[in-house]
């Protein structure tokens, strides 16, 4: 398992250095949005990393070269998932770096603010996208499912951004008044616990489809 989600990594030695210049971008050019821009950098990193491998492993065959191999279908899909987190988590420190970076040497821009409520978000909704990309990927491919992909990716960033605003501008509306109540009522250990259990259910459910995928795949 170790050295599945190790490979990971060592196949994207040029995305990994292109994800520290898209991080570091990313942290100066979204840093008026405050948090919102933590959590859209953290995913759109986080989600490029997990796909990268697949696509790097379907360019160069590798899916027929592991399924040769007396390796477990089970830990090669489960190291997929395993890799989201540890992309997610990688470019959650790139971050933190830069952040540090700014404070320490006093540079003359603004980077994002470093909130633990904006990665939690963060970590729910790289969650989220692997769990609907991944299934895909596991069934047909990396290239035949990129273009859903992209696309999910997309509507992700901006339709929350749409739906942010539309809740600002008809809040007046009694249901939103009571969910906006309800939430802020909350501690942030049932917040927390009402963000990341269903999306735990949700990537749980995801691993047994891609892992049925997988085994009826043809290579």
């Amino acid at each position: 398992m170790y050295h599945l989600i190790k490979k990971d990594f060592l196949i994207q030695k040029r995305n990994l250095k292109l994800s520290i210049l898209l991080l570091f971008f990313f942290s100066v050019s979204f840093s008026s949005i405050g948090t919102t821009g933590l959590i859209y950098s953290i995913c759109a990193v986080s989600y490029f990393l997990a796909l990268g491998a697949s696509a790097l492993e379907e360019k160069n065959n590798s899916d027929m070269m592991l399924v040769s191999l007396p390796i477990n279908k089970q830990k090669i899909v489960l190291s997929k998932y395993i890799s989201v987190y540890v992309f997610t988590a990688y470019s959650i420190l790139v971050i933190y770096g830069i952040v540090l970076m700014e404070r320490l040497l006093k540079l003359p821009f603004n980077v994002l603010p470093f909130t633990i409520e904006a990665i939690v978000l963060a970590i729910a909704g790289v969650t989220l996208l692997c769990s609907i990309a991944l299934p895909l990927i596991f069934k047909v491919g990396y290239l035949k499912a990129k273009m859903f992909n992209n696309i999910l990716l997309f509507l992700l960033v901006f339709g929350t951004a749409a739906l942010a605003d539309n809740l600002v501008l008809t809040i007046h509306f009694t249901w939103q008044q009571k969910a906006l109540q309800f939430f802020s009522e909350l501690s942030e250990i049932e917040m927390l616990g009402l963000i990341m259990i269903p999306l735990l259910i949700i990537f749980i459910f995801s691993y047994f489809l891609s892992l049925l995928f997988y085994k009826k795949r043809e290579f």
